[in-house]
Order: C-alpha cells, then structure tokens, then sequence
C-alpha cells in the first residue's frame, strides 16, 4: 500500500528521504541508494541543455495521473537528435535509464525515468508539408500540425486526431493513437497513418524505418511503448479537410437502447466520426452518442436521414473544422485556468473490448458504477474502430471474435479534489486492477496502456501473447542493455 508520507515524497523522522517511487520495481528510492550512481559529470558537449538542477528534475517528476513519483537525475532539453543519440550512448555506457517526455499524459508514470528524462517538446519543427504526407518533430503538438496542414491550400488534416490535441506526435504514436474526434470509423488508428519513422534506438544509433525498411523496428515501435527506441521524427498521412461540421448529440437511460442506436449510428453512410459518453445511473441522460459529419460549406448533411429510425431525438450543433477538432482542448484549459486541472489525482481506467462482448461488459458494469468512479471533471468515453483499418501489430486489440469493430472503453476518474489523495488513489487502483481481471476474463477485453493498472511482467507476456516473442526480440537487438522507457515495467523495469 502506498502510505501518505510516501506518496507525498517525505519521511518520517529519522527515516532515509525519498526521492521518487519505482512502479516497475514496486519500491521507493531513497537519496542513499540514489547517491552511488554514475555521475553526470562526464555527459558529451551538447547543441542544447543537460539540466541537473533540482527544479528542473522536480518538474518532471510525475504525468497527467498525479499518482507515480519518480525524479530524475538529470533533464535533456535537446537542440538536435544528435544531443539523444549521444545521451543515450553515454547512459548505456554507464548502466543510466532513459525516457523521453512528450505531453506527459500518462497517468500511472509510464514515462517517467529516476535516470535521463527527454524532454522531446524542444523539437517540434514541421519539415516538410505536402500534398500527402508531413514530415514533422516527434515533439510537436498535434494541433500545432492540423493548423499549419488546415492553412495551406487547399485545405488539409492528419486523417485521425487524438481528442485532446495538446498531445504529442511521438508520444501517441507510442501508444497507438485513437481517434477521439477525427477518425475512427473510416481510417484506423494514427499508428496506421505513419509512412516513415526516425527513431534512436537504445544503442544510441539513429535509424530511419518503414514498412519496407528496418520494418522489425517499425513494428515494435508504433504502438510499442518506447521500449525498443525514440521516435524523432515521423512522416505522417493527410487528407483533404472540410470547411465545416455538423455533430448530433442523442441521449439514453438505458443500455440496450443506447447500444441498438449505437451500432446503426456506426454504420450509418455519411457519418464521420462518432463517440459515446456515459455516466453513472440515475443521472439522465446515462448514455450520450454524439455523430458527427464533416462538410464544405453551404452543403450540410440532411438530418432527417442521419436520425432516421433511431429512438432518440437529437441536439445538433454546428462548428467550424478546427473549432470542432480543438473544442476538448479548450474545455481542458479552461479546468487549468478556474479548477486546477493538472493537480487532480487521475487513475484512469482504459481498455479495449471485442465488439461482441462491449454490451455485456456495460451491462455488468453499469448497476456497479457510481458518481465517485469518474468525478465531476472526469468523463466516461467509449469509441469505436472498424478493425478492417488498423493495419500494426500494436496496440494489442482483443482476438478477433467475428465483429467488424473493437471498441476503446475509458473510465478517465478523477479525484473529488485539487492535490495529492493517496487514499483515493490507491481504492481506484484497486478497482482498476479488479476491474481490469473481470473485463479480460469475461469480456475478452485488452489493455490500452495509457491509464493506471498495474501490471507486471508477466501480465505484460500474456498481454502481448503470440506478439511477445517477436517484441522481445526486438528489445534485445535495438535496445540490448535495457534503459529506455523502464517506467511501464515491460520488460522488468
């Protein structure tokens, strides 16, 4: 269990002071067993900055959940690609761990390192933009990407945009990348939208991969968690952008309705995107589907097709195309500005569930789930995705059980208040670890590994299953002494 004086990062009188806290070794670090390490004393001449200051390590000690603390011991602010292939030839020669830092909105310290933190935002150049395709900094934000490819003529947008766009590139590419707003029912996943990668691997070498080139390290890359390498860069799809959208928002109490318009919604010709919120019960409405069309100006959808036969009467909204594709950014920064945002506690809950079994596990769900299971500013979201688009290995989606669709089901909790709340995290811990054993052995369900369940690695092994072999091969061959990324606890930590 972790303790109130732990988690805060203090000791007890007379006790050895903590430093940060280690899910991977599930253990705390003390400055004792911290002050034996290598020093950075002797890292290479770099074009950017090698930050060892204490409020630059303490910056960056925790992501988006508030509930891991692990301090590094050094911060790279690089100017270059070259500065992180250097750093981590100098932390492989010196037994250092790595980890490369985009948005930090893991929520269970997945991208946090007690050795080398990256901070990957200082490169965030676009260089190159064309008809098709951009060839942009793994560090740059993806809205900053849809506003420069929707200002050139004509019009243009990568083919699926996460739902907050403050992300970045390599971090969700990292992850897999769903389509929260853009995306989804047409066009996979962004992992399925990346022509080409640059990645520095753990031996420091600075690789370009492809499809058709270092394809193993392709592979194990997209969607692979930073184990095998850092993405710098990447040459990701666009597509034609429309002028406007048009979003129709259906409302339901109760499961099985809501899932009959649900699955006609899904396959409903000329609808673009489409999304599910839920909330507790007894809170009306319980379900709400918002589908959304996009289209040029002066040529909106007919509503009464796109509400046809359904048994919900829709609110509809219009809004221009990046209106819409930054409105869940905007809501979010107006929690930071009145509510405090990045100081809430948030164990998030996020899995994948087979498109035959994503009803039950809502029915199951549903008469167990209370107000204080997501929050007042957290949100219950559930997203489909044609599997007939997602072409990667990675993320793990659940085996195919003859549906067309998998869904993604997120419980995105949050605390009752603005601070640390080592109490409230360990009960969703420990409801997400529950939770989380029930959705894979009933429902067939699978981790998406953004959220806060603990995992070991052998949970790790089962989840990656036939995949594992081939994962693990590629660790040893692109990072063969084991630094990068050791937050998740893949490979051991």
């Amino acid at each position: 269990m972790i303790g109130r004086r732990q988690f805060l990062g203090v000791s007890a009188a007379g006790a050895a002071v903590v430093v940060g806290f280690d899910p991977s070794g599930r253990g705390w670090v003390t400055e004792a067993a911290a002050a034996g390490r290598p020093s950075f004393a002797a890292a290479p001449a770099l074009d950017g900055e090698l930050l060892l200051d204490a409020v630059s390590r303490q910056a960056v000690t925790t992501d988006l959940g508030n509930i891991v603390r692990r301090a590094p011991r050094a911060v790279l602010r690089p100017a270059s690609v070259a500065d992180i292939a250097k750093m981590i030839r100098f932390c492989r020669a010196h037994g250092i761990a790595v980890a490369p830092r985009g948005q930090a909105h893991t929520t269970y310290g997945q991208g946090l390192s007690a050795g080398l933190l990256i901070e990957m935002r200082h490169l965030d150049r676009v260089h190159a933009l064309g008809p098709r395709t951009a060839e942009v900094d793994a560090g740059i934000r993806w809205m900053d990407l849809t506003e420069a490819a929707y200002a050139r003529s004509p019009r243009l947008t990568p083919p699926v945009l996460t739902g907050y766009t403050g992300l970045s590139v390599g971090g969700t590419l990292s992850v897999g990348g769903i389509g929260g707003l853009v995306g989804g029912l047409h066009t996979g996943l962004q992992v399925d939208h990346v022509r080409a990668l640059e990645v520095v691997t753990g031996t420091g070498a600075v690789e370009r991969c492809s499809r058709h080139r270092r394809s193993d390290l392709f592979e194990a890359v997209l969607g692979g968690l930073g184990q095998c390498g850092v993405i710098t860069k990447a040459v990701v799809d666009l597509v034609p952008a429309r002028e406007e959208t048009r979003t129709y928002a259906f409302g339901y109490t109760g499961t099985a309705a809501f899932f009959r318009d649900f699955r006609t919604l899904v396959e409903r010709p000329g609808i673009d995107h489409i999304y599910a919120e839920f909330v507790a019960p007894g809170t009306a409405p319980t379900y709400t589907i918002h589908a959304t069309v996009f289209h040029d100006a002066g040529a909106p959808p007919d509503d009464g097709r796109i509400a046809a036969g359904l048994s919900a009467e829709p609110e509809i909204a219009d809004a221009g195309y990046l209106d819409y594709a930054f409105s869940i950014d905007r809501a979010i920064d107006a929690l930071r500005e009145t509510e405090r945002w990045d100081e809430y506690v948030k164990p998030w809950f996020d899995v994948w569930l087979p498109g035959s079994t994503v009803e039950d596990f809502f029915h199951d769900l549903m008469p167990r789930l209370t107000p204080r299971d997501i929050g007042a500013f957290g949100a219950g979201l559930i997203y489909p995705q044609r599997r007939a688009h997602t072409t990667r290995p990675f993320p793990r989606l659940p085996r195919r059980d003859g549906s067309p669709w998998a869904f993604v089901v997120d419980i995105n909790t949050v605390s009752p208040a603005p601070g640390p709340d080592p109490a409230f995290a360990e009960e969703m811990l420990a409801r997400n670890v529950r939770l989380f054993a029930r959705t894979r052995e009933r429902f067939g369900g699978t981790l998406y590994p953004i959220g806060s369940v603990p995992f070991t690695p052998g949970d790790w092994r089962a989840h990656y299953g036939d995949r594992w072999p081939a994962f693990r091969a590629a660790k040893r061959r692109y990072d063969p002494s084991a630094i990068l990324t050791p937050g998740a606890g893949v490979f051991g930590g």
